[in-house]
């Protein structure tokens, strides 16, 4: 579970979260919904422990591993998509064998046969958002951070993603950052910024 105790941010003179006190826990989809600029991003940067709160503390589990997707998310240019995902699986004391990688890619409509040897610098925007999630798949991370995780998808990539969130959910905490009906309808439960 990630606990938010008394947290506080704020960004200049404007207070972002004052005094955030609540529990988020694992089984179910957490959507992080709100207008552009009410702090969706922050909220998952703030439950990460990406970002430290100006107040209060942010409180996870010393044995729970993280994985974030978010469009600020980087991936190796010059790399190959296969050389993408093998990358960031060793960074996490990894290795996956040529089949899994091809499984992963399989997994989000990404076709590693095809599209594998190709640097990343070459592929589309929805493909480099497949690749992005195949990477965050590729870790099995305890707590997923998803800051809208179909971004530039079509529809396949995007029930592709669905399924994979709700096949995971059982086992995860997972924080999903949108405003997409989409994406919405498939949480469980609804933190609606500014709280």
């Amino acid at each position: 579970m990630i606990v938010f105790d008394d947290v506080s941010l704020s960004f200049g003179r404007r207070a972002l979260f004052s005094d955030v006190t609540l529990t988020l826990r694992g089984g179910k989809v957490i959507g992080v919904t709100g207008a552009n600029g009410s702090g969706k991003s922050t909220f998952l940067k703030l439950a990460g422990k990406i970002l430290r709160p100006d107040g209060g503390e942010v409180h996870l589990p010393d044995d729970k591993t993280i994985a974030a997707l978010s469009p600020e998310m980087k991936i190796y240019d010059t790399l190959t998509a296969r050389e993408n995902i093998s990358f960031f699986t060793k960074l996490r004391g990894k290795t996956l064998t040529a089949e899994e990688i091809i499984g992963l890619g399989e997994r989000v409509g990404l076709d590693l046969e095809t599209f594998g040897d190709v640097r990343a610098e070459n592929l589309s925007t929805g493909m480099s958002q497949r690749l992005k999630f195949a990477i965050l798949l590729s870790v099995d991370a305890d707590i997923w951070l998803l800051d809208e995780p179909t971004a530039n998808l079509d529809d396949d990539g995007r029930d592709k993603i669905f399924h994979e969130v709700c096949g995971a959910k059982a086992d995860k905490i997972i924080l999903l950052a949108t405003n997409d009906k989409a994406e919405v309808a498939l949480c469980d439960e609804i933190i609606q910024l500014p709280l």
